[in-house]
Formats: structure tokens, sequence, C-alpha cells
């Protein structure tokens, strides 16, 4: 499989590409790329700037789907149609024909993302912006924390540097989508970090390349436009301010389970949960390691999962970044482990109780009961 067909597998199903999986393609790709690189004259401004408030998803009024991307939950969509999300008042910051501001933005504990609008002048032919990224994208707070960053920014570092830097590790993606014939938003989508994203009070955004590429006869051509464009923002105290309610195991009928062990919470925009180990016999762990003769999906141990509120309501898992979910399954020991999950549940649609349903490949199920602390 080309590079080319891996792009479009990784577009249709709607999935965000990792740090580590990105780097490794990049590396693959570095053997038959061209590169050109265009450096664009900056304009040496910062301009401050100020939230107007929280109020965009509810002046458009109906709901609203993908604002921030294809590549987004339904809990973003839910969070920003109950109004959580913020519309900027940014002026553009022009090098060289090439005019950028931030649009909208959104952060909690589990998501955080951000739109840009990109205009281009009649010297640069819009086409080749169709496939995009921020090269080297870089969002600090007011305490000096790496809110954001992109996998370029951490290329030559030693683990320990990363690690005492505190890089952004999670996942992320970078939409283009076209507005008309000079001007396109890129929607930049974030999510899966080991940590919970900061509550920070003020942002500074940083970015001096923009990489396009495009593939021609399955050779992909890749084009760097150097620049310098900054901007700070103050994020808006419902942000800030945000809770994250948690919610305690009361039951589980997999008594291979440390209920005290799990760890659950809700947010605006998603609810995770995670247990450290899982001993069942409700999984096969046979067809997990060979072929059964019957179905590949069986090698699968946990295939279907959803969190259920009391009012009935199912919420399927966001799947949306490799760190939105996944668990890990010992060589030598018939046993789960590291097991987390990412719901589309969220704070304005949660209830005092909920039950996590998990399926296997023996057909069995495992039911956690939660109840809000």
């Amino acid at each position: 499989m080309n590079s080319k067909e891996k792009e479009e597998i990784l577009k249709n199903v709607k999935r965000k590409i990792s740090i580590s999986n990105f780097v490794e393609e990049e590396k693959l790709d570095m053997k038959k790329v061209n590169n050109s690189i265009l450096k664009v004259g900056a304009v040496a401004c910062c301009l401050v700037v100020s939230i107007t408030g929280v109020v965009f998803a509810k002046e458009i009024g109906n709901f609203v789907k993908n604002l921030f991307g294809a590549n987004t939950s339904d809990g973003v969509d839910t969070a920003v149609n109950n109004g959580y999300v913020s519309d900027l008042k940014t002026e553009y910051q022009n090098a060289e024909g090439i005019e950028i501001k931030i649009d909208s933005i959104l952060m909690d504990d589990f998501n955080f993302d951000m739109n840009f609008n990109v205009k281009v002048s009649d010297d640069y032919d819009i086409d080749e912006f169709e496939k995009i990224d921020f090269q080297d994208l870089s969002v600090v707070d007011e305490t000096g924390k790496i809110v954001f960053d992109t996998h370029t920014l951490m290329e030559g570092k030693t683990e320990e540097e990363l690690k005492e830097e505190k890089h952004y590790m999670g996942t992320y993606s970078f939409l283009p989508q076209k507005i008309n014939e000079n001007e396109f938003k890129v929607s930049l989508s974030a999510t899966g970090n080991p940590e919970a994203f900061p509550k920070s009070k003020h942002l500074k955004v940083n970015l001096t390349k923009i990489r396009t590429y495009k593939y021609i006869d399955e050779e992909r051509i890749d084009k760097v436009y150097e620049g310098d464009w900054n901007f700070e923002i103050d994020v808006p105290e419902e942000f800030y301010n945000r809770t994250t309610t948690i919610y305690k195991a009361k039951k589980c009928n997999e008594p291979g389970i440390n209920i005290n062990s799990i760890i659950a919470s809700v947010s605006n925009t998603a609810f995770k949960i995670s247990i450290p180990e899982i001993k069942t016999d409700k999984v096969n762990y046979k067809a997990l390691r060979e072929y059964d003769g019957v179905s590949i999906y069986n090698m699968i141990a946990l295939q279907k999962e959803y969190i259920e509120t009391s009012d009935g309501k199912r919420f399927e898992t966001a799947q949306r970044s490799d760190g939105d979910g996944g668990y890990g399954l010992p060589n030598d020991e018939e046993k789960i482990i590291n097991y987390s999950q990412t719901f589309n549940l969220t704070k304005y649609d949660s209830t005092d109780k909920v039950k996590v349903h998990i399926f296997t490949n023996k057909g069995e199920e495992i039911v956690i009961e939660l109840e809000k602390e």
C-alpha cells in the first residue's frame, strides 16, 4: 500500500494521526518526497486580542456539525451546540500575501480545538492548499506550560528532554476547508493527551511554517511556506473555571475487576474511563493469538462498547484518536491491562447513574455501574 492509499484510508475513517505514526509515515515518505521551501517575509507584530464571549454556537441557532472539522467527536459537537465555544475577534496577521487569524476555540480537559481563517493573495493557487498542516504550531499559556505543539517541534530531542519540557503528547489533525477562491478554514483538533489540558487564562499562539502537499503519479510533493504569525488571546472564564465530574464504580458483573481501581469522569466534551486490570473468562484468549477459522474479528478481545444513562440514552465511543481508547494483552497471562475508553457522553446529557457496557469476542457482556460522587 502506497502513502496515498494510507492517507485516503485515514481520511475515510476520520481518525486522527498519532504523533508517533505520523513521524514513522514521514520517515517512509522521505525517500520519495520532493521538498521546496518558500520563505515568506513575516510581519513583526504581535496583536493582543480578547475573547468576546462564549456565544458563537448560540448565535448560529441550529445544530452545528463538525464546526472544528470532521475529525472531532460527537461530544465536541454537543458542547458546541450548548454554547461551549468562543468566537474570537482577532485581526489577520499578514506574511507576504498569506493572512491568518484565529476564528474560534474550544478547550476542556479532553479536547482542544481551534479554527484558523486563511486568506491568500492572487499570487497563490488556492488549490495547492487542499492538503495542509501547520508544521510547527505551538500554543503556550501564561504559566509557560505547553498546551499544544506539533511533532516537528520535538524532533531531535531525547526522551528525557521531551519529558522535562512536557510537550503535547496526544494526537491531532489539521483539516482545511475551502471557503472561496482565496480563503479557506483550517481546523485543529487535538485529543488523547495523557494529561488533561490545563485551565489556562491566556494563550500565546505561534506559527512559522505551513506545509502543503500533493501527489503526482503517486509521488508526494511538499511545499513549505515560512513566515511568522503570532497571536495572544485571553481565554474565557467558562473554559478555565470548568469542572469535571467524577464517577465512582458501584457494581460490576465481572468479579475479576477491582471496582475501586476504576477511574471515570465526564467533561463538557467526553466521558472517560480507565481500568488498570481486567481478569475475566468472558474473553476467548486463544482466538486473540491465532485465527480461529471463523472470523478475523474474533481476534479483537473487546468488540463493542457503549455507555448508557439512567434515562435509557446510549452514547457510543468517540473513536477519533489513538489516545481515545485501548488496552494491553500480556503474552503470558489471560487478562487485559490498561483498559481505557472515551465515550460521546458529555455533562449536558449525563445522569447521576450510568452503565458502561463492554462486549467481548465470546459474545459475553461486562457491565459496570457508576454513580456521580
